[in-house]
């Protein structure tokens, strides 16, 4: 196995954690926020109601909304962080089992070849899940103007996560291609 290829497995599966961690505090965060105790958050960051709560192409500024809209407004952030990072740690969850099948070494591996069809699946993963987080966030933006209204709400449609799904997305068609020419080859063996 190649120095790069252990790189990647490693940052993969300590990136998978990390959004792991942060889905668990976004889900503390929207159960305290939702007690009725959205002043906590004061003290774990610097926000304050003129402040800019920001992830990916969905935006929410506190001080242009309504009183009283900023614990909503918290707990639909929260919300849209972690669906976000539950989808991320998806990816680099796929990306880490792609490399340890490519090896050989997960249970449905059948073999030492990047071209099986598990790796072709979990490519397409994460194509779609690329794809998705943009979409989430287009979709939190219609949710957080329907509840809260157009005051403070900005969106815009971060297109690099849907232009590098579709790549990957075309990349797996490249390795379901290669799989069946392995499998083509095996049989003539």
């Amino acid at each position: 196995m190649s120095k790069l290829n252990k790189v990647v497995i490693i940052v993969s599966k300590i990136a998978e954690v990390f959004c792991w961690i942060a889905c668990a505090f976004m889900i503390a965060m929207i159960a305290v926020t939702a007690a009725g105790r959205p002043n906590l958050l004061d003290y774990l960051s610097d926000v304050r109601d003129s402040s800019v709560l920001s992830n990916g192409g969905f935006e929410l500024v506190l001080g242009d909304m309504a009183p009283g809209q900023t614990g909503s407004a918290y707990i639909l952030f929260f919300i849209t962080v972690l669906i976000t990072s539950a989808l991320m740690a998806l990816i680099f969850r796929n990306v880490y089992l792609s490399f340890k099948t490519a090896e050989g070494k997960t249970k449905f591996a059948s073999g030492k070849t990047p071209f099986q069809p598990s790796i072709v699946s979990m490519i397409r993963k994460i194509g779609i899940l690329s794809i998705a987080i943009p979409v989430v966030e287009i979709i939190m933006t219609i949710i957080a103007r329907i509840v809260l209204g157009d005051a403070g709400i900005e969106s815009s449609l971060n297109m690099n996560g849907i232009l590098i799904g579709i790549v990957v997305l075309c990349l797996s068609q490249f390795f379901a291609y290669g799989t069946q020419l392995q499998e083509d080859n095996d049989g003539l063996v």
